[in-house]
């Protein structure tokens, strides 16, 4: 939990999801909140949630650029996803 909880408040630039071999944008200038009492890391782009993640099984790991995420696991709804999220150049 305390290593998900670095990721809490990073602001992004655009998330794609990959599907097997393609991606897709999926949102654009947003930022990543962690509610460790809920049980859930949730995407927010636009203002509007573009993915709810339940903590439990969750991979989320730093891009060895340093500029993003990536995240692996089981949305709110029961369908795996994977998602990579970029930092926007304000870095926290």
């Amino acid at each position: 939990m305390k290593e998900l909880s670095g990721f809490d408040g990073k602001r992004l630039s655009y998330v794609v999801e990959r599907r097997g071999a393609d991606e897709q944008v999926i949102g654009r200038e947003g930022g990543i909140t962690v509610d460790e009492t809920g049980g859930k890391l949730t995407i927010v782009c636009n203002g509007t949630p573009v993915a709810d993640m339940k903590l439990e099984g969750l991979v989320c790991a730093e891009l060895m650029s340093r500029n993003g995420c990536d995240i692996k696991g089981t949305d709110t709804t029961g369908v795996r996803r994977h998602l990579v999220a970029h930092y926007s150049s304000l870095r926290d």
